[in-house]
């Protein structure tokens, strides 16, 4: 099952009368598997400092191992107090794996659909751009991967423009 990011990018933007901006996030992941993400989505809206979609792609390449994880999140940010300048983001959505494994010129290849959740802190610096920090966990079942305990988890840092 792959969903179309830019459709539900569509739809979440066509869905907002009362959003007063946009928001664009993209993010370095860092851990075993290391790769980048995109947050793009809308502020003000529902009472939350905003509702976005989150697309990642992660791998791991070695001798014997190419490992690709995307990731597929919809979010959303909350600020804090008066002045709203700490918050948090919670994700929640699916995450594709696709794996080979090469051994004695034998390769094996797997393929799995899991769980993916994130959550990470943020930090408004000013009213255009924040700064994030936090962490992706995505689970897949049990063999179905070459993933160590069939959980990939990654560090990210990102920054958030808001226009």
């Amino acid at each position: 099952m792959k969903i179309k990011t830019p459709l539900l990018l569509l739809t979440l933007l066509s869905t907002s009368v009362s959003a007063s901006g946009l928001h664009l996030s993209p993010e370095l992941k860092i851990g075993a598997y290391h790769g980048f993400g995109i947050q793009a989505g809308i502020t003000e809206v529902a009472d939350l400092g905003a509702i976005y979609l989150n697309y990642s792609d992660i791998w791991y390449e070695s001798d014997r191992y190419d490992e690709t994880v995307n990731s597929y999140r919809i979010g959303i940010q909350n600020m804090f107090g008066s002045k709203q300048i700490h918050g948090f983001q919670a994700e929640i959505g699916f995450a594709d794996y696709d794996g080979e494994k090469t051994r004695s010129g034998v390769t094996e290849r797997k393929t799995a659909t899991g769980l993916s959740l994130g959550g990470a802190y943020v930090y408004q610096a000013n009213s255009v751009l924040a700064l994030r920090a936090g962490a992706d966990l995505n689970l897949f079942d049990h063999n179905k991967t070459f993933v160590p305990y069939n959980t990939t988890i990654n560090l990210n840092l990102g920054a958030i423009i808001r226009f």
